[in-house]
C-alpha cells in the first residue's frame, strides 16, 4: 500500500512539475510580448558618461522638425570589415541615427547605403564628394560619410565620419539637422570698428575670416551708430567697439536680452586699429570695451593690461646687446590644444591659434549666469602694462622683467543664462538721423531681462590676415578662422546647440591592462636598448672595415686578420640580432600570456564559477534530502 502511494505521489509531482513549467513558459512569453508592446522604445543608458542619452537640445530640435529631412549614411561594408575600430564606431553612428529617427516621429528619415564599387550608390557618394579610401590594389574605393538633404534640396555633408570626433558626434548630427531645418542662409550682422569688411571703394578686400564666413552666411554690415539691431540678424558680431555710442551699446544690450546670439571682439591694445597719419606710432583707437554690458554679463576686462605668457610666446627677432637674436615675445601667443576648452565644440579640435596682445577676462560672479572659459593662458603668465607694448619695448627687455603670476588668464569666454539690462532706468536717447526728413523711429518696448548666449574674445588682432593666412599663398597658418566659423555656426544654431558639448567615447582603453603591458615592456627595455646599441656599434665597425676594401681591391687581397675580423663581426651581428629577437619574443609572449589570462577570466572563469556554485548547491541539497529521508526512516521504524 505504501509503495502504491509513493508511485501516485511521484506521478502527481511529475504532473505538477509539467504544469509549472508550462505556466512559466507562458508567463515568460507574456511578459516579453507586454514589454515589447508597452516599452518598445524605452531605453536605459548604463554607460559611463551617458553615451547614448541625448541632450535636451537635441530632443528639442528633433521634436520641432516640421519639414522632412533625410540623412543618408554611406558606409562600405568592405571598408568597415577591414578596419575593426571603424566597425565599432559605425555601430554607434547607426544606433544614434535610429534614435534620432524615433524622436522625430518619422519626420527625419534615415537611409543606410552600401556604395559597392561601380554601383549607382558609389556614383552618388562621388557626387556628394565623400572621402574615399582604397580597398584593393585594383583601385576599388570605400566610403564612410553622411549626407543630409531637405525638401528644398539643400545639402549638408560630412565627408568622413571620423572616429576622432566621436566626442562630438551628437553635436555634428544635431547641427546638420538644425541647419537643414532652416533652409535660408543665416544672417550675420556686423558692427565693424576696425575695418574687417574692407573698403570696397578703395579696392581693399574683407579680412580672410570674413571671406570665409561669406561662403556660408549672409554677412551684412550694420550702421556703426545703429539705434536698433535688426531682429532679422541671426547672429550679431561686434568687432572692436571703440567709440561706440551709448544708444548703440543699448541696442546690443536689447538684442542679447531678446535671445539674439552675440560674439564680441574687444582688445586692450588693438594693433590692427587705425594709426594717427601724423604719427604712425600712435594708435587712434587702441582700446575697446563695453563696460556697462560686461558688468551685466558677469565679466570685466582691464583696458591697460595685456596677457603675456613665456610658455606660449611666439619667437621673434630682437636685440641682445648689439646683435639681433631670436627671442620669445611674450604678448604674442601661440594657443595649443591644452590652452583650449576640450569640452566645447567651438574649440575642442583646434590645433593652433594666434593671439596678439590679448586682454584678461575675469568673471565677477552673477547668479543665473554661467561663464565658461574657451581660451586660457598657462600659469607661466603675467599681465603687462599696455604702455610697454605701445612703446615697442625690446622683446628681450620684456622677457627680462617677466614675473609669472602662477594664474591662468582667460582670453575668451562663453556666457549663458539670465542677464539684466544695463539701462534699468530706460532707453537712452536715439542717435540723430542724418536725414532730417526721415520719420523718427518708434521706440520698441524695453526688455529688462532675458536669457543670453554670448561669446567674448579679448583680442581683435586675431582676426587680422597676418594671424590667419599666409600673405603669399593665402593658405591658413592658424585655426583662428576656424574658431570664428565654429563660434558663428554654434551661435547661429540658437538654443539648439547651446547644451551640446563633448561626450565620452564608446572606445575606452583598458588602463589596467595597459599598465601591466607597460610594466612588461619596462622589464625588457634595458636589455633591448643594450643589444640595439651593441648591434649599432658592431655594424659601424663592420662598415668601417669594409670601407678599406676599395672597388678595385678584391676581398681575398685583404689581410688574414682583416678577413677574420669581418667574419667575427658578421657572426656577432647575427648573434645580437638573434638575442634581440629572443628579447622581443619574450616580451610578446608575456603580453600574449596576459591576454590569454584575461580572455580566460572574461570568457571561461565566470561560467566555471557558476557551474561550481551549482554543483556545490546541488550537493548540499542532496545531502539535506538524504538527511531528511534518514530522519523519516528512523521515525517510521
Amino acid at each position: 500500500m505504501g509503495a502504491l502511494l509513493q508511485r501516485i505521489n511521484k506521478a502527481d509531482r511529475s504532473v505538477l512539475s509539467a504544469i509549472a513549467i508550462a505556466i512559466a513558459v507562458v508567463l515568460f512569453l507574456s511578459v516579453n510580448v507586454f514589454a515589447a508592446l508597452t516599452f518598445g522604445s524605452a531605453r536605459s543608458d548604463l554607460t559611463q558618461g551617458k553615451l547614448f542619452t541625448l541632450t535636451k537640445s537635441t530632443n528639442n530640435v528633433l521634436r520641432s522638425l516640421k519639414e522632412p529631412v533625410t540623412l543618408r549614411l554611406f558606409q562600405s561594408i568592405a571598408l568597415l570589415e577591414s578596419a575593426p575600430g571603424l566597425n565599432v564606431y559605425s555601430d554607434r553612428v547607426t544606433e544614434l541615427l535610429r534614435t534620432y529617427q524615433e524622436l522625430s516621429n518619422g519626420v527625419l528619415r534615415i537611409e543606410i547605403i552600401d556604395p559597392i564599387p561601380f554601383s549607382l550608390e558609389e556614383d552618388r557618394a562621388i557626387q556628394f564628394q565623400l572621402r574615399s579610401f582604397n580597398l584593393t590594389k585594383a583601385g576599388e574605393q570605400g566610403y564612410f560619410g553622411l549626407v543630409g538633404t531637405n525638401s528644398v534640396d539643400d545639402v549638408q555633408v560630412i565627408s568622413f565620419m571620423d572616429p576622432s570626433r566621436e566626442a562630438f558626434l551628437e553635436y555634428d548630427l544635431t547641427r546638420m539637422v538644425a541647419n537643414l531645418a532652416r533652409p535660408a542662409k543665416p544672417i550675420i550682422g556686423i558692427l565693424d570698428g576696425v575695418g574687417v569688411m574692407g573698403q570696397e571703394g578703395n579696392n581693399v578686400p574683407p579680412f580672410a575670416v570674413i571671406r570665409q564666413l561669406q561662403s556660408s552666411y549672409d554677412v551684412r554690415v550694420l550702421k556703426y551708430d545703429a539705434n536698433v539691431i535688426p531682429p532679422t540678424a541671426d547672429v550679431l558680431m561686434v568687432v572692436h567697439p571703440a567709440g561706440l555710442s551709448e544708444r548703440t551699446r543699448y541696442a546690443i544690450d536689447q538684442y542679447a536680452l531678446a535671445g539674439g546670439p552675440v560674439i564680441v571682439f574687444v582688445d586692450p591694445l588693438a594693433e590692427n586699429s587705425p594709426t594717427d597719419p601724423q604719427n604712425r606710432m600712435n594708435y587712434l583707437f587702441p582700446t575697446s570695451e563695453i563696460s556697462e554690458l560686461f558688468e551685466r554679463w558677469g565679466i570685466q576686462m582691464a583696458t591697460n593690461r595685456v596677457v603675456g605668457d613665456r610658455t606660449m610666446a611666439i619667437r621673434v627677432s630682437g636685440f641682445g646687446g648689439p646683435t639681433r637674436v631670436v627671442v620669445e615675445y611674450v604678448p604674442w601667443l601661440q594657443v595649443r590644444p591644452e590652452n583650449l576648452n576640450q569640452e566645447e565644440a567651438i574649440t575642442a579640435l583646434l590645433q593652433l591659434m594666434r593671439i596678439s596682445s590679448g586682454g584678461a577676462i575675469q568673471e565677477t560672479g552673477i547668479d543665473g549666469l554661467t561663464v565658461t572659459p574657451l581660451i586660457q593662458s598657462t600659469r607661466d603668465s603675467m599681465l603687462i602694462d599696455t604702455l610697454a607694448i605701445r612703446r615697442r619695448d625690446d622683446p628681450s627687455r620684456l622677457l627680462e622683467v617677466f614675473d609669472p603670476s602662477g594664474v591662468r588668464q582667460t582670453l575668451a569666454v562663453r556666457i549663458t543664462g539670465k542677464a539684466r539690462t544695463a539701462w534699468p532706468s530706460g532707453a537712452p536717447a536715439q542717435n540723430a538721423n542724418t536725414d532730417p526728413n526721415a520719420p523718427k523711429p518708434q521706440e520698441p518696448p524695453q526688455i529688462a531681462e532675458g536669457n543670453v548666449n554670448i561669446i567674448v574674445v579679448a583680442d581683435v588682432d586675431m582676426l587680422g590676415d597676418t594671424h590667419v593666412v599666409n600673405g603669399q599663398t593665402g593658405r591658413p597658418i592658424s585655426n583662428n578662422g576656424d574658431f570664428v566659423v565654429n563660434a558663428i555656426e554654434n551661435l547661429a544654431g540658437g538654443g539648439a546647440l547651446i547644451g551640446l558639448r563633448g561626450r565620452g567615447l564608446s572606445h575606452r582603453p583598458f588602463t589596467t591592462v595597459e599598465r601591466i603591458e607597460d610594466a612588461a615592456r619596462t622589464k625588457y627595455f634595458a636589455t633591448e636598448q643594450r643589444l640595439e646599441a651593441e648591434l649599432a656599434e658592431t655594424q659601424n665597425q663592420l662598415a668601417q672595415l669594409q670601407a678599406l676594401n676599395r672597388e678595385d681591391v678584391a676581398f681575398q687581397l685583404l689581410s688574414t686578420d682583416e678577413q677574420r675580423r669581418i667574419i667575427e663581426f658578421n657572426r656577432k651581428m647575427l648573434t645580437l640580432r638573434q638575442q634581440l629577437r629572443d628579447v622581443r619574443a619574450a616580451l610578446n609572449a608575456d603580453i600574449d600570456t596576459l591576454e590569454t589570462q584575461l580572455q580566460f577570466a572574461n570568457i571561461a572563469l565566470v561560467p566555471i564559477l557558476v557551474v561550481a556554485f551549482g554543483m556545490v548547491a546541488a550537493s548540499w541539497r542532496r545531502a539535506r534530502l538524504r538527511s531528511a529521508r534518514a530522519r523519516a526512516g528512523g521515525r517510521t521504524a
